[in-house]
């Protein structure tokens, strides 16, 4: 229940609407955050978590709409950096397109933990440790991840190969673990190159991140509670909107260079330093 903190009229809340407003700075700093973070194998969650926590912004949970528009930015950016592959795919390739069904598999029975996966994001003691898990897996990818023989890859081993990197994904729910470095080392794992491995990953972001607003307005529909989204202008949509669009476009371009190069492992330094420092600013905080 939401205290009556305007008054004792509960119709009256003008200050609760100001609380729960997001400023243009704060959406313009959002959008950056959501497009660098969202395809960088550095995770988008917990990065916004963290910056919550550091920079007071209590909010954040709240801005469904918000993050649901930041969401739309970064999908426009897949779909122009992979805009040939994905006519490939719905023309041509259909088997891909089974393929990132398959991945999505792993992700159906996580819809009945939302509840207890979301209460994990306000455990934010827990926030470092899920940065060094991404480390992990970032790592494990980068030192034993190989390229098998493109004359040894068979079909029925890709459509596995979709299911497992799914459940790499799945691993992702939680703040702080990547879904691009998960999945991206999955795909290492099971032989991919760099190139396979990314493009797979950004394509399976496209259902997956739809799915995941479909099912954020399925929630709001069903609680009916519109009184309490905060108070966020058209401004502040576009500015999310733009912002997550253009840093996303940035991030796929800078993260496609790197991969042709293979260092990830600037990644794992970078999740290895932000985990740690992240586990005893908040044991002293």
């Amino acid at each position: 229940m939401v205290p009556n903190v305007a008054g004792s009229n509960p119709v009256d809340r003008p200050f609760l609407k100001r609380m729960l407003a997001v400023t243009t700075i704060e959406a313009i700093f959002l959008g950056i955050i959501q497009g660098l973070t969202e395809f960088l194998p550095v995770s988008s969650s917990g990065h916004l978590v963290l910056f919550q926590s550091l920079f007071g912004m209590k909010n954040i949970k709240d801005l469904i709409i918000f993050d649901m528009v930041c969401h739309l930015g970064t999908l426009l950016a897949i779909f122009i950096i992979f805009s040939e592959k994905i006519k490939a795919i719905l023309y041509s390739e259909k088997k891909m397109l089974f393929k990132l069904f398959i991945a999505l598999i792993p992700l159906f029975p996580l819809v009945f933990m939302l509840k207890q996966i979301k209460e994990i994001f306000d455990q934010i003691e827990y926030l470092g440790y899920f940065f060094l898990l991404t480390a992990l897996l970032l790592y494990i990818g980068n030192r034993f991840g190989y390229e098998k023989p493109s004359n040894l890859v068979q079909p029925e081993q890709s459509f596995r190969d979709a299911f497992t990197i799914g459940l790499f994904q799945a691993i992702a729910v939680f703040p702080g673990v990547s879904r691009s470095g998960s999945t991206i080392s999955g795909a290492r794992l099971l032989g991919w190159s760099y190139e396979q491995a990314i493009s797979f990953s950004f394509l399976l972001a496209i259902p997956t991140i739809l799915a995941s607003i479909l099912l954020e307005i399925g929630q709001l529909l069903l609680k009916k509670n519109f009184s309490s989204l905060p108070d966020v202008s058209w401004i502040q949509y576009s500015a999310g909107f733009l912002f997550s669009f253009i840093f996303g476009l940035i991030a796929l371009f800078y993260l496609q260079k790197l991969a042709s190069k293979q260092r990830f492992m600037y990644f794992v330094w970078y999740c290895l330093f932000l985990g740690i420092t992240t586990i005893l600013y908040f044991e002293n905080f």
